[in-house]
């Protein structure tokens, strides 16, 4: 390990440290490639890169992991993000798009004790999720900064063709013993008190907690708390264009993707819950508390699109739906209206009932409506923690199959298998001969004995 400078300001710019990219292309460049095919928590084991690239995989997809990177204030550990490096190389040297996540949404312990970088309810309670709050903290963005230069710094984007830029879009879900519906923007920063990153608005109505009938002892109305919600979800989608802007001061050219799960909430349900000042109504899914209001926040990321198209070395925002054949699918199957359709339009789908269907045709017809490119990943095997697994969910191996036919007729720009370990580990259900026959579009009757 090695000590480096620790910058000292509130607001620090991310400063250029090392052209990282150039000329590595884009995941699914070709039009005739769609979907790309690949895996996620990629090892990038030579033995495994060599079977994955026979089997028709293109795109690999490994993780950062900011808590190992920067163990102690000012103290990066070169010997781990070295390790990282050679995992990009080898994988781009067998033939691999290789998509790097950031790692910015598990961040060292150290970094959670500075200055509003802890997520607050408007009961004061903390969030258990361990995520930095990059949202409204000068100081956790500061300190991501300097996380950012030092991943540049060792060289470990030299071979990346695109970075995730966050774990999922949102803020922490609610914690399990929560009573109602958590709106984490409540600490001193987004309060308006001191410690706010630059260019982020404080709250409008600082003080008002969701659910008060009044403010500053004046009635609330309805149209004022709708501009409070404007305000939390559109300072959530601000703070992931600020690390994409973070990363392209660095000099990365590649593209930039940011996961998202679900539906986030209906127009018609944001509309009863800012009539109900967000007292917890029309949540049925927990994407209220988490910020999730894509129409709009897809309006933000298509803009983000057009700058990174306008570069001397263009490049894409995309989304990256992370439940693709989740058990909405599973449910939506019985009745055929699971898979995306030409005609597929947020109007078309809300009319015919179809928004409270499978999460897929919802936001991937909201992505296409927003002229954002979409790749996609399989929720992951439903005994798996973390991975909204239910009763009703696909097995993993026909969560393969079956994302695979999605990836193909929603004309996905990639796909990403959930995970490469599972095509490895006897049991599984899964190998890399049947994930093979599914990248050549043939049919799958179970993995290879003894795979």
């Amino acid at each position: 390990m090695r000590t480096r400078w620790w910058p000292t300001g509130i607001g620090v710019v991310v400063a250029l440290v090392v052209a990282l990219l150039t000329g590595c292309g884009s995941v699914g460049a070709s039009a005739a490639d769609r979907p790309a095919f690949g895996v996620l928590g990629s090892s990038c084991r030579p033995d495994r890169v060599a079977a994955l690239h026979e089997a028709g995989a293109r795109t690999a997809m490994t993780e950062l992991q900011w808590a190992r990177a920067e163990p102690a204030p000012g103290v990066v550990d070169e010997a781990y993000l070295a390790s990282v490096r050679t995992r990009v190389e080898t994988c781009a040297a067998g033939g691999l798009w290789v998509v790097l996540g950031l790692g910015l949404h598990n961040p060292p312990s150290w970094v959670l004790g500075l200055p509003s970088a802890s997520y607050r309810d408007q009961d004061g309670r903390g969030s258990s999720s361990g995520e930095a709050d990059l949202v409204f903290s000068a100081a956790a963005r500061e300190a991501a900064s300097g996380y950012l230069r030092a991943v540049a710094g060792a060289g470990v984007l030299t071979r990346v063709s695109a970075v995730r830029l966050a774990g999922e879009l949102g803020y922490p879900a609610a914690e399990p013993d929560a009573t109602r519906t958590a709106f984490w923007a409540f600490d001193d920063a987004a309060q308006g008190g001191p410690g706010r990153a630059d260019g982020v608005e404080p709250s409008p109505m600082p003080g008002w907690r969701p659910g008060s009938p009044t403010w500053q002892g004046e009635p609330v109305s309805a149209d004022a708390v709708d501009g409070w919600y404007d305000w939390y979800t559109g300072s959530l989608v601000d703070s992931v264009v600020w690390v994409a802007d973070a990363v392209r001061e660095l000099g990365f050219t590649g593209d930039l993707q940011v996961p998202l799960a679900g539906r986030g909430v209906l127009p018609e349900d944001r509309r009863a819950a800012t009539d109900g000042l967000l007292d917890g109504r029309a949540d049925p899914d927990g994407s209220l508390g988490k910020g999730l209001d894509y129409p709009a926040q897809f309006r933000v990321l298509a803009d983000l699109d057009a700058r990174l198209r306008a570069q001397r070395t263009p490049a894409r925002a995309l989304v990256d739906f992370t439940s693709l054949d989740d058990d909405s699918a599973v449910r939506a199957r019985a009745t055929h209206q699971d898979s995306c359709r030409p005609d597929d339009t947020p109007a078309s789908l809300t009319a015919a009932g179809l928004d409270r269907g499978a999460t897929q045709r919802w936001t991937i017809a909201l992505a296409r409506a927003a002229g954002l490119g979409v790749v996609a990943e399989n929720p992951g095997p439903p005994d798996l923690p973390n991975t909204g697994g239910t009763a009703r969910s696909d097995s993993e191996a026909a969560q393969m199959v079956q994302a695979g036919r999605y990836a193909r007729e929603c004309g996905l720009d990639a796909w990403y298998l959930a995970f490469e370990d599972q095509l490895f580990e006897p049991g599984s259900g899964i190998d890399v001969a049947s994930y093979g026959r599914v990248v050549r579009g043939n049919s799958v009757e179970g993995p290879t004995p003894g795979g």
